[in-house]
């Protein structure tokens, strides 16, 4: 039974011993993670606006990515300039000395000729690290026999691309003119040896590689119109010295009266027309993904290599203007760059909401004059309707002042009666008193004239008025006019009247008919308040210059005055205090002073009575 039990213990312990030494590598594996560092090894020139943008591209998408910091060397190795094998020899010997002491976890390759040269280095001096590379063309991965530790993109620029993008430009296009270094010693180009070849058929190469620029000028100046020129990359040409780059083109540009094709982004703005152009920015930002991911603990034999979608139809605006090249002309989402944007384009937002608020403020004025319109017809309405009223409250005044007025009529009338008689009677006389006559005949005229001045008076106070007739009369004759009418009916009833005008003249402009149909309202409406008051029975009636700029009128009386709680409502329209009184007459007196620009109000006298005051603005003033 115990040694049942020791055997049992013992396989469990060798079970143990097993499984520990299966999982001893993949903790150690674990435990020995890659160095947090990167070395781009790139073949562009150190100067290059292709190299710095890809290495820009390169460093802002570790830094965004990247949980924890990374350290990035560059050697950028001008392979286009110096790629002679003691060149490589030195760059071996100087990596080796530079990078003693540098742990490298991922190495990022930019460029065909840069693999090349590294997978000569390789095995010496980083056999172990990673590799992510970029822009490298499947005939170039070809040749190698690639450990699974190295992935990335493949690329490569094509003659067939730039005859494509020359076609669009010069839809005839049978020459295409070569300018640059050849083509095996441009280390982004070297595959294009071959596809001259095999595109010979199609178009005529005018071969100006390798020449120095000013004869390369001369040459691409003389071209004909169904030529088109493509400038690759100048570097060293013999004795001469390779200018910057953005001194070619633009100088490549000017000599020529054809459009300039290029591959490549940064020719565009400086001269060359432009074309299917591969763009570094997201290469140097796929090939930065790839190297965290293998930071990160990814294998490199787990990212499959794939063809990167790098190439871009992008021209300069100017240069299409330049050449009367249509835009249509251009392939389906064509980048056109350096357009001098239309007023809609650069100010889209600006014009949307100044239209807009054009639009809203038409419909506002629009609005506004419709409302403007319904105002004033409006108004002409209510001023209709208050001549109307007004006319009817005349003819009621006039109804009620009838028998003062005919009695007033019957002493002219009838005293004209006794005269024409008395006349006959001395025409009967056989000695006629011719004076006395002419005494007789001058009272029938002025008692027929005072008969004729009340009976105008009172037609034009009934004419009814179609419209307001605005004249500019003496406030103190208009007052006389309207006592005129008054004065029978105040005879009549017993009550006296006192007047006291301005002894200036006090010019108004308002409608005589108004005026007069206001102070006779007040007036009656006095006589009405005195109607059952006792002792002397007196209507004060006052003018005044109030102000510089206004003319006032006090129409006051002796009745038992206004109450207290009747003041502020006592110009309502249908407000009355009488049993027999229609609310109207102080109402279109208010209308009435309101509508030549004064006010109205009604205030109890101190010793008994009330007051009615009027204000109307003087003609001339800047009141008025």
């Amino acid at each position: 039974m115990m040694a049942r039990s020791c055997r049992g213990f013992a396989r469990a312990i060798a079970l143990l011993v097993t499984l520990g030494a299966a999982a001893a590598p993949q903790c150690q594996a674990a435990a020995e993670a890659l160095p947090r560092s990167v070395l781009v090894f790139d073949q562009s020139d150190t100067n290059s606006p292709w190299g710095l943008a890809f290495r820009s591209a390169f460093r802002s998408e570790i830094s965004r990515s990247s949980k924890t910091p990374v350290a990035i060397y560059s050697e950028v190795l001008e392979l286009g300039r110096f790629n002679s094998p003691q060149h490589q020899q030195l760059l071996r010997s100087f990596l080796r000395e530079k990078y003693r002491d540098r742990p490298i976890g991922v190495i990022a390759v930019h460029g065909a000729t840069a693999l090349d040269v590294f997978m000569q280095l390789r095995d010496e001096l980083w056999p172990s690290v990673p590799v992510v590379f970029a822009f490298v063309d499947p005939q170039t991965l070809a040749r190698f026999d690639l450990p699974p530790d190295m992935t990335g993109t493949t690329h490569r620029l094509t003659l067939r691309n730039v005859l494509d993008a020359a076609r669009m430009l010069v839809p005839n296009l049978k020459r295409l003119a070569l300018v640059g270094t050849r083509y095996d010693k441009d280390p982004f180009r070297p595959h294009m040896t071959q596809e001259l070849a095999s595109l010979a058929g199609e178009v005529e190469f005018i071969d100006l590689l390798d020449l120095p620029l000013t004869e390369a000028a001369k040459q691409v100046a003389a071209l004909p119109d169904d030529a088109a020129v493509y400038y690759s990359s100048l570097y060293a040409v013999g004795a001469e010295t390779t200018p910057v780059l953005v001194d070619v083109v633009p100088l490549l540009s000017q000599a020529t009266s054809r459009p300039l094709v290029t591959d490549n982004p940064y020719h565009i703005g400086v001269g060359s027309t432009g074309g299917n152009v591969v763009v570094a920015e997201p290469m140097g930002e796929e090939t930065a993904r790839r190297a965290l991911r293998i930071l990160d603990g990814e294998p490199a034999s787990r990212m499959p290599i794939s063809g990167g979608n790098f190439t871009r139809p992008i021209f300069d605006w100017r240069q299409l203007r330049r050449f009367d090249i249509s835009e249509a002309s251009l392939p389906a989402g064509s980048e056109v760059r350096f357009r001098s944007p239309t007023m809609w384009e650069q100010y889209r937002w600006q014009v949307i909401g100044v239209t807009a608020a054009v639009a809203i403020q038409s419909l506002l004025i629009a609005g506004l004059l419709i409302e403007r319109r319904r105002r004033q017809l409006a108004e002409i309405d209510s001023r209709n309707r208050i001549l109307q009223v007004a006319h009817l409250n005349r003819t009621a005044t006039a109804g009620v002042m009838s028998a003062s007025i005919a009695h007033e009529l019957n002493q002219p009338l009838g005293a004209i009666l006794l005269n024409t008689e008395t006349v006959d009677l001395l025409l009967q006389q056989d000695e006629v008193d011719r004076k006395q006559i002419e005494e007789i005949i001058a009272e029938i005229r002025r008692d027929d004239q005072r008969a004729a001045s009340i009976i105008k008076g009172l037609a034009g106070f009934l004419k009814k008025k179609g419209d307001i007739e605005l004249q500019l009369i003496d406030l103190n004759d208009a007052l006389k006019g309207a006592l005129k009418i008054v004065e029978p009916v105040a005879t009549r009833r017993g009550i006296s009247l006192n007047t006291e005008l301005a002894a200036a003249a006090l010019p108004v402009r308002v409608d005589p008919v108004h005026l007069q149909q206001v102070v006779l309202n007040l007036a009656i409406n006095a006589m009405d308040a005195m109607h059952d008051a006792r002792g002397a029975r007196c209507i004060a009636i006052q003018t005044s210059r109030s102000t510089a700029s206004e003319a006032t009128v006090l129409v006051s009386d002796d009745g038992p005055g206004i109450p207290a709680d009747k003041l502020s409502s006592i110009f309502e329209t249908f407000y009355t205090t009488k049993t027999q009184g229609s609310g109207l007459g102080l109402s279109i007196a208010r209308t009435i002073v309101e509508l030549y620009g004064g006010k109205i109000r009604a205030e109890n006298r101190p010793g008994g009575g009330a007051t009615f005051t009027f204000t109307l603005p003087l003609a001339g003033s800047t009141a008025a």
